[in-house]
């Protein structure tokens, strides 16, 4: 175990080091001052490293031993993973309008527990250091647009036009870079020369980076990708990168026909489950007449954020209530709803245990007429409790496994585990009302369109349009929310496949384990959740051992 333990520590030193951006994510002090290293040589010397811990992980031997076994399997799962999903990542995903590096900086830049002076020095060296990685980021994607790889125009003009609506904003403590907390260990004086030199930094340094990021991106927006053809397949070699994307996130070889087919027949399943449920609400079994009403109903749409947060709170302590009785463990870190006007629609940030910082899950309220009501109590369930909190709150907390296992996971393991128990909270009773059962069945929805339009257009050739349309014509989202849902897959190929294939094999994990005599729905949980956020292939190995 003292081999598989120093590996472990060597390989979550070199995490950290290597990709401080995504420690933004969860409030991270590590690698505060610093960013990530873009450049063609840094991402090669990167992924060797990769290579080296996946193989050293994959020779060490743990027969007999589930904690072990866990932790080997994590190492080299996530490694392999970072290694497939690396091809052409700055030059595509980081500069996604919806999840690339500018949406991630101005959804996280005020994230962090700042304490120390040295924290105060390293944040805004942090700050100093932000438009050379963006330049980076730039510099690499110029490089591989004369290769033949580049995002679409679309994507490319959007995040411009993003990073122009910030630079239009006035400076000061308006400022969105600004609105990081100084150092709490400070005096109110040297607070406000914290406050003061980030303002210098921000005006003189930050902001004229940001300048020049967003005039790099129009110009290669010039000979930006199609919408007509926005998928990995029109690229050089782009299905085999798309299968590599595919492994990365799942951590299970799978085809883009496979998953395909599976979403084409999850639709047909949940077509029939809406006839059941909403038709007997709206006096119809049309699912065209369905869709059109639950997405048209003026009167199913929030028309402010208060209310929102209000609701998502009143059905976060309902679930947290329940828990105990469907888990033999259930976190200590307290989970949050906070709204929020970047990124995502809907997303989590993990607790941190050392810090005291509480789980958060963040609602986009900028537009509340964007969220219907009756699909706010699922989502709620999905980031918080029993979902995403309860998953990650419960790693962090666990000292007896390893910080890989506690704060690495693969996409399929997390967010399959979300969606699963979206309909676990439907077994709890957590639903309010059949309307917001129906916003189950709208969940799902999304997920399994995911599994048609993802592969559609990076695997079948399909073009944004033909991948809009589809989701218009079998789920009840609104064309609005769809082309922001269909401009993410464009930018983050394969991501979206985790959800509903997570789920699914999760299911199928509980399925079997249900055959065996004394099954606990108790048991079975705590199992899945054991040993951290394990490759879904590690995972079945432990909820079905005897």
């Amino acid at each position: 175990m003292t081999q598989l333990t120093d590996l472990a520590d060597e390989y979550y030193d070199f995490a950290l080091t290597s990709s401080p951006m995504s420690l933004m994510w969860g409030g991270k002090l590590e690698g505060l001052a610093t960013w990530d290293d873009f450049s063609a040589e840094g991402t090669a010397a990167q992924l060797e490293r990769c290579r080296s811990f996946a193989d050293r992980a994959a020779a060490i031997h743990t027969e007999g031993d589930p904690q072990a076994t866990a932790l080997r399997d994590t190492i080299q799962a996530t490694a392999a993973s970072a290694v497939r999903r690396e091809q052409w990542k700055t030059a595509l995903e980081h500069l996604n309008p919806k999840m690339g590096a500018f949406e991630m900086v101005m959804s996280f830049i005020d994230n962090f527990p700042l304490a120390s002076a040295q924290h105060g020095e390293d944040y805004l060296e942090k700050l100093r250091g932000m438009p050379g990685a963006f330049a980076q980021i730039a510099q690499v994607a110029t490089e591989e647009a004369e290769r033949g790889v580049v995002a679409p125009a679309s994507h490319l003009t959007a995040t411009a036009d993003s990073v122009a609506a910030y630079l239009a904003t006035p400076e000061g403590e308006g400022d969105r870079l600004a609105a990081q907390a100084a150092p709490t260990e400070l005096s109110a004086e040297a607070q406000d020369a914290w406050r003061a030199e980030r303002a210098r930094i921000i005006a003189d340094v930050v902001r004229p980076g940001f300048a020049e990021f967003e005039q790099a991106l129009r110009a290669l927006a010039e000979r930006g990708m199609s919408d007509d053809q926005p998928g990995l397949v029109h690229l050089p070699g782009g299905a085999e990168v798309y299968r590599d994307r595919i492994f990365s996130h799942l951590l299970l070889e799978r085809t883009a026909e496979e998953i395909h087919q599976i979403g084409l027949d999850t639709i047909a399943t949940l077509e029939d489950e809406y006839r059941e449920i909403a038709g007997p609400l709206l006096g119809t079994d049309d699912i065209s007449e369905i869709y059109t009403r639950l997405r048209e109903d003026a009167s199913l749409k929030y028309t402010d954020a208060d209310t929102l947060i209000a609701d998502a709170k009143v059905a976060l302590a309902k679930a947290e209530a329940a828990a105990p009785e469907w888990f033999a463990t259930v976190p200590v870190s307290p989970c949050l709803a906070e709204a929020t006007d970047f990124g995502a629609m809907a997303y989590y940030s993990s607790p941190d245990p050392e810090t005291g910082k509480p789980g958060k899950f963040f609602f986009k309220t900028s537009h509340p007429e964007a969220w219907s009501t009756y699909e706010l109590e699922a989502i709620v369930y999905h980031e918080g409790i029993p979902g995403h909190h309860l998953h990650l709150a419960l790693n962090a907390e666990n000292t007896a496994i390893h910080k890989v296992q506690r704060e690495f996971h693969s996409t399929a393991y997390a967010e399959g585990w979300g969606l699963y128990t979206e309909r676990l909270a439907d077994e709890m009773g957590l639903y309010s009302s059949q309307l917001s059962r129906v916003g189950m069945l709208s969940a799902d929805s999304l997920r399994a369109c995911r599994l048609v339009v993802d592969t559609g257009m990076h695997g079948l050739g399909w073009s944004r349009e033909q991948a809009i349309q589809y989701m218009l014509d079998h789920s009840p989202m609104d064309r609005g929310h769809i082309e922001q849902e269909i401009d993410r897959y464009i930018g983050l190929p394969g991501q979206a496949l985790s959800y509903m294939i997570g789920r699914l094999e999760i299911l199928d994990m509980r399925r079997e384990a249900q055959q065996r005599e004394g099954f606990d729905i108790r048991d079975f949980h705590d199992r899945f959740l054991r040993y951290g956020s394990v490759p879904l292939s590690t995972a079945r190995q432990q909820v079905l051992a005897d």
